[in-house]
């Protein structure tokens, strides 16, 4: 703290020097004070250090939700050309022949005969599309179609003189969109608008010679003529002899788990079995990123120098000071609860803890002989040790967690002697204000004094 100098004393008294050592006397518990909160501070970067770690195991075995650290369940077919399949996670192993009679098709008509797509049409007229959306018109002729026949939809198209065959491409689309797609198809000399229903929008089929079709057009100008192409039919695959049937090429769990695409017709065995080829690269991830954690609670809790990671760590991260956390029972316990996830992999003999280096070992090589010689065994040991990991992970991250508990008190331990600084450096500049003024009127008196004894030297000559 900044003395304030004071002139106009006499040689005998100096007033700066004076204020300047009873204030530094003062200041000292501010001094003191002042060096706990920075320690206070360094401890929060120091626990804070520990979650970011924390958080990026919790952000490994995130992306295990999708992809798990025991393998995907992969499915093989034999023929691609026929279907291809994905398998969920949970899908059980299993060897399937499929047969796929006949692909899903939607149908297709072609209406009009035009020189150009953007050609005026040159009259009005009203389009009026029905859409069969289920089988409940079955039986009910094209002809007989109404907005109330059930199951039936009803569209209308109004067009006029100088609209194109590409605007009632555009209105169709935006009016029954979801359920009828319209394009131009051109032949190599003229130009059609083509109707399609929308892949599974609708379940009716149809057969070349119906009279009963998923989309009816009826033109009011007559310039619209319907014409179909391709007759709408669903897939037919049989499974282990039963038949199975569906609106789309895409069929979900036939087999539980299993998406089936279908691209072709034929014979084809599917292999559903589990990928581990990545397993142990997994599990050694997952060691490496405890072992993230472990690093700087051995660095924190034990005496300087005891771990050979320390120099590492502490040039990487200079705020972290070994042994700032000596004794400390919530790092200590939270080694503690590390060490003990690992418990099934010690058990296979594939992972140990070494004091001398403060690390986890991961012995790749005898983890890959056990998975091809006890392969369950092996996975449901991995099972039980992310489990526990994902667990000691969730109680460590979480609010009320024991990392956040411990930068919690320590915040307010922070929070409490910023306030006692705050409260001591307003009494010592109150201080500081008082000393001032003192000094001030024994420099008044002393300035008198020494003014009547040169003016009583004088007379005395």
């Amino acid at each position: 703290m900044a003395g304030i100098a004071l002139s106009g004393f006499s040689n005998l008294f100096n007033s700066g020097s004076v204020l300047a050592a009873v204030m530094s006397s003062s200041s000292l518990p501010l001094l003191s004070l002042s060096q706990q909160a920075a320690y206070m501070q360094n401890q929060m970067q120091e626990v804070n250090y520990i979650y970011n770690q924390s958080m990026s195991v919790f952000s490994t075995m995130m992306g295990f939700v999708l992809n798990p650290v025991t393998g995907s369940m992969t499915a093989i077919s034999s023929n691609s050309y026929v279907l291809n399949a994905i398998a969920t996670p949970n899908t059980a192993p299993g060897t399937y022949n499929i047969t796929v009679q006949q692909l899903a098709q939607p149908e297709i008509s072609l209406l009009g005969s035009f020189s150009s797509a953007n050609t005026q049409l040159g009259q009005s007229g009203t389009i009026t599309l029905f859409f069969r959306s289920n089988t409940s018109s079955s039986g009910i002729t094209d002809n007989n179609l109404s907005a109330t026949t059930p199951g039936v939809q009803e569209f209308n198209i109004t067009y006029n003189g100088t609209s194109t065959l590409q605007d009632i491409v555009n209105e169709i689309n935006n009016t029954a969109g979801s359920d009828i797609t319209a394009s131009i198809f051109y032949n190599g000399n003229t130009y059609s608008l083509m109707l399609a229903e929308k892949q599974g929008a609708s379940t009716f089929t149809t057969s070349p010679s119906t009279t009963q079709h998923v989309i009816v057009a009826k033109d009011s100008s007559g310039i619209f003529t319907q014409n179909y192409i391709q007759n709408a039919q669903n897939a037919v695959i049989n499974l282990g002899g039963a038949s199975v049937t569906s609106n789309v090429n895409q069929i979900q769990n036939v087999i539980s788990g299993v998406t089936l695409n279908l691209s072709g017709t034929g014979s084809v065995i599917l292999s559903i079995s589990q990928d581990t080829s990545q397993v142990a690269n997994n599990v050694s991830n997952l060691i490496n990123e405890i072992n993230n954690i472990l690093t700087p609670i051995n660095v924190l809790t034990e005496k300087p120098g005891t771990y050979p990671s320390q120099n590492s760590l502490t040039s990487a991260n200079p705020f972290i000071v070994p042994g700032d956390f000596m004794g400390n029972f919530m790092l200590t316990n939270l080694k503690t609860q590390l060490l003990s996830v690992v418990q099934p992999l010690e058990n296979l003999g594939v992972v140990n803890y070494n004091y001398q280096t403060g690390q986890l070992q991961f012995d790749s090589n005898s983890f890959q002989n056990l998975l091809s010689t006890s392969s369950q065994t092996v996975l449901n040991s991995v099972t039980a040790f992310v489990s526990s990991l994902s667990q000691a992970i969730m109680n460590i991250i979480s609010p009320n967690g024991a990392l956040m508990t411990e930068e919690n008190n320590i915040s307010s331990d922070y929070a409490y002697t910023e306030n006692q600084i705050y409260q001591m450096q307003q009494s010592l500049l109150l201080q500081q204000q008082q000393l001032q003024l003192q000094f001030s009127q024994v420099e008044a008196v002393m300035a008198s004094s020494s003014a009547e004894i040169t003016k009583l030297q004088t007379l005395l000559g």
